[in-house]
């Protein structure tokens, strides 16, 4: 009787197989788990002091990726500090940190070979108790054909495995899936005591013989390279002959005990057998049918992370096979953006597929590291990150001419020209350095332009002789030429340009960003102001009579590009940038009339490229504040009306003034709003403290405290931008404490109320807020807004301001009440120092002791802490929460006064 139910492997988790037997599959492990095969110490930076020895088997979780000093690749994971259940980052080298580890010797048993791989299961269609029946059941199957095989149960009778599922996706396959019958399940496999065979008529079993007979056979099938004996030694369980069968017969055609479906089922089986060489035969070639099953439960159902070959990958990459590595990169986040752990693990797959010798993953991997900065929301690498990347490319490069046939060192250069530039100097070492150079000297000498621009650039480590040489081989180079290397179309840009030898390709840049800047239309008023630049560099011997003429002609009615350097150059006083002297011409007179023509109307004024601020500075210079704030005002009013509310400085500078001369205050105000309302991260936060001022003050008739709350509460925590005024802060959260004080209702919601407490929110929530907003002001480095939470906190913590009353316990481990006092309440803002700088806030309970002392819980995180230790979520009971001190064993509790 064919049997779709389970009561045969039922029996197993009862009792007749041990629990490292058990059939259900382990929990799937994420992509972020990982584990430590072997004793070794952790680090608190890569290549740093040890922070303590992980044991044997621990799991951390994988957070980043990064490279030390030592120029290797680190894994920063999470671990246990083995101080209660204190987790800390720490740094392992990747070679270091595996998905899953190696059964150990007590447990590779027969019994175990017909195991799953870690993270998949076999997918069973039904049980039978004699093989006619299994048989019948397979033959209903015919699309799990290629896949299916039959097993031995170790309870007695036989099961239908129509292939193996990922275990992240098995629950969801067989739940959706309309293709299998009902009661499928996925099993780990520990309950399968043999393998059948298949022939013509179906599964048999595979016939007398052990361990004994099934390795003599595999010894002398491996002489005489025949398959059949390899075929036969595996169907008696020997797993290293199943894949010993598969690689023999990989390549042969199509045919009867050939082909691709043979191929994975032996491979599969020589896998379960741990032997790894099994793996990469079933995951290696498209035409596998390792994923079959799953295909046919659930056409398109489940993305590439959730396959089998996903996790044989890992199998594979622990071991460093780099056809594991690649596979396992390839899959994982294949159409999407990665997350920080998906990309952290790509690039180190593919780093080690690299070190294996696979070239062409080698020359992707500094664009994989990209997409790990791009993860973490960084801005750039690390020092130590662009010196171990120059190496790798510098490893794969070619230095000399361009040559389309061999891969340029460009991207090398630039790696060792920013490593030197950027960060600590004291940090990159004399080796790194010399390391450095010598390569960017001989790219130089190879001739290879890019090397000579870019070491003619950096004065720290080249002597000026030098550079002026590099500098001239650099545009000999490039004008010998025919298919020119990219960066001779942009040499002018790239050298140094207070060198005499580069001034040839000075003009070439000059000339190409004056015709820039003489386009209304194109290019950017920096083209403008970089042509000045780079024409002063030039030292012509007309002075700067050339650029000016070209400026004025781009400072006219149709195109402003020109205006801003331009009046730059009529100014009282030159500057100097990048080593380039800028000689003022000190003509008040020129200078008035450019940045007039800059500013001239609402069109103009709208544009980016204005003089308009420049403008109104120099009429305040002269005493005409009232033609400062006309041009003030009628710049903001051209932007409002242009409906730009990303850039609003014009606006806030009108509104500032306006207040500051005590004059058009209406208007002030409306400028004012408008900014504060706007998504200009630079102003915005300010602007609604201008508004809070014109409203609070009465400036504006009449007095509005409550519309002016509201515009310090935005101020404080704007609704469209993350920067902050910590001043409006302070004000926001004096109102409230004031409020509170005189037992006043507040005008408007609060910032973060919920909707059932908008109308009439209690004091101690109030209080919270206000809390909230002094901490705010106080990462704004607003230091009264400091003080003020302290000062809260401690008038809090007195009972002088209202909070809610507790009754608070410490208890024994044994449940113990060692103290039941009654105590008040209330949640506290106050960032530590580290938060501080990333600008995120925490809320604390605190709960106060009658003698003064205080408790504080709180979740960062996903993390809970009871007076700074971390512990386990808080446990609920029937009035109130308790949470455990892992370090004291004791317990505190809390609950709503009765």
């Amino acid at each position: 009787m064919i049997r779709i139910t389970l009561p045969a492997l039922a029996l197993l988790a009862s009792g007749v197989c041990s629990p490292a037997l058990a059939q259900e599959p382990l929990p799937h492990q994420p992509l972020e788990t990982r584990h430590i095969c072997a004793a070794q110490p952790i680090y608190a930076a890569p290549a740093g002091s040890a922070a303590r020895e992980l044991a044997a088997g621990e799991a951390v979780t994988l957070r980043d990726v990064t490279f030390g000093p030592d120029g290797a690749a680190w894994f920063a994971v999470d671990y246990a500090t083995g101080k209660g259940l204190e987790r800390a980052v720490g740094y392992l080298e990747i070679a270091g940190v595996t998905h899953f580890c190696p059964p150990t010797t007590a447990s590779d048993s027969r019994d175990r070979i017909y195991l799953a791989p870690p993270n998949t299961c076999h997918l069973v269609a039904g049980h039978a108790d004699t093989l006619s029946e299994l048989n019948d059941l397979a033959a209903s199957l015919p699309a799990f054909g290629p896949s299916a095989s039959g097993y031995r149960l170790q309870a007695g009778g036989y099961a239908l495995v129509l292939g193996l599922l990922s275990t992240g996706a098995s629950e969801r396959t067989i739940r959706l899936s309309d293709r299998l019958p009902e009661g499928s399940s996925c099993v780990s496999g520990a309950g399968f005591s043999a393998a059948l065979v298949r022939d013509d008529a179906g599964f048999v079993e595979a016939g007398p013989g052990g361990a004994q007979e099934a390795a003599a056979l595999l010894a002398e099938a491996r002489l005489a390279g025949d398959p059949a004996g390899m075929k036969q030694a595996c169907d008696l369980g020997l797993g290293t002959a199943c894949t010993a069968f598969a690689g023999l017969i990989y390549d042969a055609p199509e045919g009867p005990g050939r082909g691709p479906a043979v191929v994975t089922r032996y491979a599969l089986l020589g896998c379960m057998a741990s032997d790894l060489e099994g793996c990469r035969l079933a995951i290696n070639r498209q035409d596998n049918t390792t994923e079959l099953a799953q295909d046919q439960a659930l056409p398109g159902g489940v993305t590439a992370e959730d396959r089998v070959t996903a996790e044989l990958s890992k199998l594979l990459c622990d071991a460093q096979d780099r056809v594991g590595c690649i596979l396992l990169a390839r899959n994982t986040a294949a159409d999407r953006s990665p997350s920080l752990v998906e990309a952290a693990s790509n690039f180190a797959a593919n780093l080690t597929a690299c070190q294996q010798g696979i070239g062409w993953i080698c020359e992707g991997l500094e664009e994989g590291f990209r997409a790990v900065t791009v993860a973490r929301g960084a801005a750039d690498l690390t020092p130590d990150e662009r010196f171990a990347l120059a190496g790798i490319e510098a490893g794969i490069c070619t230095q000399g001419p361009r040559d389309p046939n061999q891969r340029s060192c460009k991207s090398a250069y630039y790696l060792y020209r920013d490593f030197l530039t950027y960060g600590d100097p004291d940090a990159r070492g004399p080796a790194r350095v010399t390391r450095a150079s010598a390569f960017l000297t001989e790219g130089c000498a190879a001739g290879d332009p890019a090397a000579c621009a870019t070491l003619s650039k950096l004065p720290d480590f080249w002597r000026v002789s030098e550079r002026q040489a590099a500098a001239a081989r650099a545009i000999a180079l490039c004008d010998a030429q025919e298919n020119k290397d990219s960066i001779c179309e942009s040499l002018g840009g790239a050298m140094d340009v207070t060198l005499s030898e580069a001034r040839p390709a000075l003009r070439t840049r000059y000339d190409a960003l004056a015709l820039s800047c003489l386009s209304p239309e194109d290019g950017s008023s920096q083209d403008c102001s970089q042509a000045l630049y780079v024409y002063a560099a030039l030292e012509a011997a007309d002075g700067l009579d050339t650029v000016e003429a070209m400026l004025k002609e781009a400072c006219s009615r149709s195109n402003i590009k020109g205006c801003a350097p331009l009046a730059g150059l009529y100014a009282k006083v030159g500057y100097e940038t990048q080593g380039v002297t800028i000689p003022a011409r000190d003509d008040p007179e020129a200078w008035l009339v450019t940045l007039r023509m800059g500013c001239r109307d609402a069109r103009d004024m709208a544009r980016a490229a204005n003089t308009c601020s420049q403008l109104a500075d120099a009429m305040a210079e002269r005493d005409d504040g009232e033609g400062a704030l006309y041009i003030r005002s009628m710049a903001c009013e051209a932007l409002m009306a242009s409906g730009n509310d990303q850039d609003s400085p014009a606006c806030y500078d009108a509104a500032k003034l306006a207040l500051a001369d005590q004059t058009r205050l209406p208007d002030a105000l409306r400028w004012a709003r408008f900014t504060c309302n706007s998504a200009d991260a630079s102003v915005a936060p300010y602007g609604c403290r201008l508004a809070g001022d014109l409203l609070a003050d009465g400036a504006v008739p009449p007095t509005d405290p409550a519309l002016a709350l509201a515009a310090y509460q935005r101020g404080c925590f704007h609704h469209r931008v993350d920067t902050t005024d910590g001043a409006a802060c302070l004000i926001y959260g004096g109102m409230l404490t004031d409020s509170v004080r005189r037992g006043e209702t507040l005008p408007v919601p609060l910032a973060f109320a919920s909707s059932a407490e908008e109308e009439d929110p209690p004091p101690p929530l109030v209080l919270s807020e206000a809390s909230r907003a002094f901490d705010m002001g106080c990462m704004d480095n607003i230091a009264q807004a400091c003080a003020a939470n302290t000062q809260l906190l401690e008038e809090w913590s007195a009972g002088d301001l209202p909070s809610d009353p507790f009754t608070c316990q410490v208890r024994a481990v044994s449940g113990e009440v060692i103290s039941d006092k009654p105590c008040h309440g209330f949640i506290f803002w106050q960032a530590s120092a580290e938060m501080q700088k990333l600008r995120e806030q925490v809320a604390l309970n605190v709960y106060v002791w009658p003698d003064g002392d205080r408790s504080v819980t709180y979740v960062q995180d996903g993390i809970w802490r009871l007076n700074e230790v971390r512990t386990d979520g808080p446990v609920t009971e029937a009035t109130g929460r308790c949470w455990h001190n892992p370090i004291s064993t004791r317990s505190f509790c809390v609950a709503p006064a009765q």
